[in-house]
C-alpha cells in the first residue's frame, strides 16, 4: 500500500523560494537542474521533512509552463509543519523578513498554530503541541506583527 507521500510546489521564482525554505529550517536532500550533477531543464529541491518529501520546482514535464507564472488563489490546500517552537519559527520570520499571516493561537485540540505565506502564496500552518509558557511567551512579544 502507500509508503510515503510528498508535496510538489510549483514556484515562479525558484532562488526566492529556496532561501524562505531554508530559512525556515527546511534541509535540503536533493538538487536538480542546469547547472547541477542532475541535469534538467529547469531549477528543483526536495527537502526531507520528517520523512516526507517537499519539492519545489520552477518547472515540470507534465505541467504547462504557464501554470509557474500563475499566483496561488486558492487556500484550500495548506502545509501542516511541526515545530518544537514557534517562538523560534517568529525569530526567524522577524530575522528575514517573512510576514506572519495568521498570529499564533492556542486551538482546543491542545496545539499552537500560527500562519505564514510563502512567496508564490502558498499557505504553511506552523503548529507545535500546547505549551502555556510557549503561548505567555508568544503573546507577550511585541517584537513580531501579522501582515496580511
Amino acid at each position: 500500500m502507500i509508503k510515503s507521500i510528498g508535496i510538489h510546489i510549483k514556484v515562479r521564482d525558484f532562488e526566492k523560494s529556496v532561501r524562505f525554505h531554508e530559512a525556515l529550517g527546511f534541509k535540503s536532500v536533493f538538487e536538480y537542474g542546469p547547472n547541477k550533477d542532475v541535469v534538467e531543464d529547469y531549477s528543483g529541491m526536495v527537502f526531507d521533512v520528517g520523512g516526507a518529501n517537499l519539492e519545489i520546482a520552477d518547472g515540470h514535464r507534465a505541467v504547462r509552463p504557464e501554470v509557474f507564472k500563475e499566483e496561488v488563489k486558492s487556500s484550500k490546500i495548506s502545509l501542516m509543519v511541526g515545530v518544537k517552537s514557534l517562538k523560534s519559527v517568529i525569530e526567524v520570520c522577524n530575522k528575514v523578513h517573512i510576514d506572519i499571516a495568521v498570529k499564533p493561537r492556542h486551538y482546543y485540540w491542545g496545539k499552537l498554530e500560527l500562519v505564514v505565506k510563502d512567496p508564490d502564496g502558498t499557505i504553511l500552518v506552523f503548529w507545535m503541541p500546547y505549551d502555556k509558557d510557549e503561548a505567555r511567551d508568544i503573546s507577550a512579544d511585541e517584537s513580531w506583527s501579522v501582515k496580511q
